[in-house]
């Protein structure tokens, strides 16, 4: 079941099965994408398990979200931040050199679109947010797509950005261990589906 802060129509969201399980078995908290089918069409989406859920009446005020580039002129990470209003923030640093960020990313852009989900595992349900129209954050991803899409950013590399970051994380806040980046067969939404439906 998911609720969303938009919530005249609530299609029925799929994804891939294992990609979900893997997500629930992950250690908390952590954060994964993927890809979504929405009424037959592809998204991308960005999902957040913290350890402490996210209260309802903050989920219905929205966050903000936000991305950039970490690193130097070798190699550069992606970094993400979700600031939930008077609760937390939470950041996010995923290898741009994966195949799953690639295709994720690239359909966030083609699409100019894409969602999020915040996982309760205490009531089994998912909040789901969709991209606003003009969403600032797809444009700076546009901005960085070339440098992103020619990432040679080893694992040695990205593990060093983690530990730098993490000693000082800005904006100041959780720092969430990125998961499910290692099977490509999680983006598979033609046989091994599952339905989250609406609340």
């Amino acid at each position: 079941m998911y609720m969303s802060i938009d919530p005249p129509i609530l299609p029925t969201l799929t994804v891939n099965r294992s990609f979900l399980q893997s997500f629930i078995d992950a250690p908390a908290p952590c954060c994964a994408i993927s890809l979504v089918e929405v009424q037959n069409r592809h998204y991308g989406f960005l999902a957040l398990r913290p350890q402490t859920p996210i209260p309802p009446e903050v989920s219905a005020g929205g966050f903000s979200f936000g991305h950039s580039l970490y690193g130097n002129n070798k190699f550069e990470v992606i970094h993400f931040g979700f600031e939930f209003y008077g609760f937390q923030t939470y950041n996010v640093l995923i290898n741009p050199n994966n195949a799953i960020v690639q295709s994720v990313l690239q359909a966030m852009i083609e699409s100019n679109d894409y969602f999020f989900f915040s996982l309760d595992e205490q009531s089994s349900s998912v909040t789901t947010f969709r991209s606003d129209l003009g969403d600032e954050s797809l444009f700076s991803l546009k901005n960085d797509w070339q440098r992103i899409q020619q990432s040679t950013t080893t694992e040695h590399q990205y593990r060093q950005a983690i530990s730098h970051f993490a000693k000082k994380p800005y904006p100041p806040g959780i720092l969430l261990e990125w998961v499910c980046g290692d099977d490509i067969n999680y983006l598979d939404l033609t046989q091994d589906r599952v339905d989250l439906n609406p609340a």
